[in-house]
């Protein structure tokens, strides 16, 4: 992986510009022949090795005959693409920025998801899953729900096999007293939670309610972290998401990731509390903290 151009936007103009060939039915020498260039110049762009300029990319939209909406999205990347970080408010469908995360997911050596309020994405189950995305702000359509729910899930088979990443989840403790989607969901995203926590490259560690303020408390970052190459950190919004991979921007966030690991329960105690609410979802308890 030496040599590839890991900024995010690089690495989603490349998976963007090997997308459209492949949707054209068009091999890569097929559009070097059209655009007179070599096939390893083309394979270089696909995948990352080299950035193409903006007339570059010009010039195989033009040869991919896309039409003029999606040329100039692509155009847009391209013209953005050396910019420190990238923001972008999901459109319908499963966005570049999501697609870029997964690959960059699939290339870490070490991940960690810090969240306030919310079981992370990579440890979440289908029926916690689909009521996040169902619920009333989001405002998806059912159809489409149910595709970002199959496609969150898609992303946590990277979690096993000899590659594995290893991943850390800080969570709040808020994230197991809120009933998303009800006690039977939450009891069964608990139980599922400390299975995944007894995994040797999972570690889940949870931020008790008397820790006080802490740095997680304003907004969940996930860093991705790699064996070559600088980490990357996705701050996350409410409907929307920021790339950060400029090493001066990601190191707050990689110190403030090792401060939570110290104000957080140990994994076994963390563990204990985990089951010990998913034990109260599923006995239909009082939910804590009500006044």
């Amino acid at each position: 992986m030496a040599g590839i151009n890991r900024s995010p936007r690089a690495r989603a103009l490349a998976d963007v510009l090997r997308a459209s060939r492949k949707q054209t039915g068009l091999t890569v020498r097929g559009l070097a022949d059209r655009i007179k260039a070599h096939h390893s110049l083309i394979s270089r762009y696909e995948t990352g090795a080299r950035v193409p300029k903006e007339n570059e990319v010009a010039t195989i939209l033009g040869a991919l005959g896309l039409g003029a909406e999606e040329r100039e999205r692509i155009l847009t990347m391209a013209r953005d693409v050396d910019r420190e970080t990238w923001s972008e408010i999901p459109s319908r469908g499963a966005t570049a920025q999501l697609d870029t995360l997964m690959k960059y997911e699939q290339d870490a050596i070490a991940i960690s998801e810090v969240n306030p309020m919310l079981i992370p994405g990579l440890c979440q189950t289908r029926r916690y899953a689909r009521a996040i995305m169902s619920s009333a702000p989001s405002r998806i359509p059912p159809a489409e729900a149910e595709g970002r729910v199959i496609y969150r899930l898609g992303r946590q088979g990277i979690l096993d096999g000899p590659q594995a990443p290893r991943l850390t989840v800080l969570i709040d403790e808020h994230a197991l007293h809120r009933r998303i989607g009800g006690p039977e969901v939450m009891a069964e995203q608990l139980d599922h939670l400390s299975w995944v926590a007894t995994k040797p490259n999972i570690e889940v560690r949870v931020i008790s309610l008397d820790v006080g303020y802490h740095a997680a408390l304003t907004s969940g970052w996930i860093v991705l972290e790699f064996e070559e190459a600088p980490p990357v950190v996705l701050l996350e919004h409410f409907n929307s998401g920021t790339f950060i991979h400029s090493r001066r921007d990601t190191r707050s966030f990689l110190d403030a990731r090792e401060s939570l690991l110290s104000a957080a329960m140990s994994a076994e105690d963390s563990l204990t509390l985990i089951r010990s609410n998913a034990d109260h979802h599923r006995q239909g308890g009082e939910l804590h903290g009500r006044i």
